[in-house]
């Protein structure tokens, strides 16, 4: 039963992550639990352990009356959140091209094989993006520099911000030059092909 119970947790907790990246529950939007739970056909505890994985996450903050509902950022926010990534990720990229070992670039370019003709689905080709960023700084060599990026929420933020109005052929373009700067050993470019990456993005969101 308890494994039932994780099951339908962890089914809970996508099914309302892609609701959340989609928009179809809207920032500042508070969460019905009883409403939901009968939407998705989902006991009501397994989908109350998954709202409590997504407000550990800063996706879901608490509201009164046992409520939670969609954090909501401010435009500020998020073009400070732009501005930290930009920091953060491009001193990464540095270093996990000077450090990381070729089956870490091997990754990072398998995950983009399956787009390269062609983006099926938006949602999941933004869940890979999301996932590159996480790999380059996860294997980065830096623990202290990982942890700030952990503490500071971003995955949360890349959640929660969406997809952003850029063609995603352009996207994965990005990407798949970043990689061959990284195979290349080109640190300084593969650092700069990354801070233009995430400040295309900030420009896209901002003037959106």
């Amino acid at each position: 039963m308890h494994q039932f119970s994780e099951e339908h947790a962890e089914v809970a907790y996508t099914q309302v992550k892609k609701m959340i990246v989609t928009k179809k529950l809207s920032p500042g939007e508070t969460i019905f639990q009883e409403r939901l739970s009968e939407m998705l056909g989902i006991r009501l505890d397994p989908l109350n352990k998954a709202l409590e994985q997504l407000a550990t996450e800063s996706i879901l903050v608490h509201s009164p009356f046992g409520r939670m509902r969609v954090r909501e950022l401010s435009t500020q926010e998020i073009l400070e959140t732009f501005d930290c990534r930009i920091v953060l990720e491009t001193k990464a990229t540095e270093l996990f091209t000077h450090l990381a070992p070729q089956a870490r670039i091997d990754d990072l370019r398998n995950l983009l094989v399956p787009f390269e003709k062609g983006i099926r689905s938006h949602t999941v080709f933004h869940k890979i993006d999301v996932y590159f960023h996480y790999l380059i700084m996860k294997n980065c060599g830096n623990q202290k520099l990982y942890e700030l990026y952990q503490q500071g929420n971003f995955l949360s933020s890349m959640e929660l911000i969406g997809l952003i109005d850029i063609p995603q052929q352009e996207v994965i373009q990005d990407h798949l030059n970043i990689v061959s700067a990284v195979h290349q050993r080109d640190a300084k470019k593969a650092a700069q092909l990354m801070a233009a990456h995430i400040e295309r993005s900030k420009d896209a969101f901002y003037c959106g």
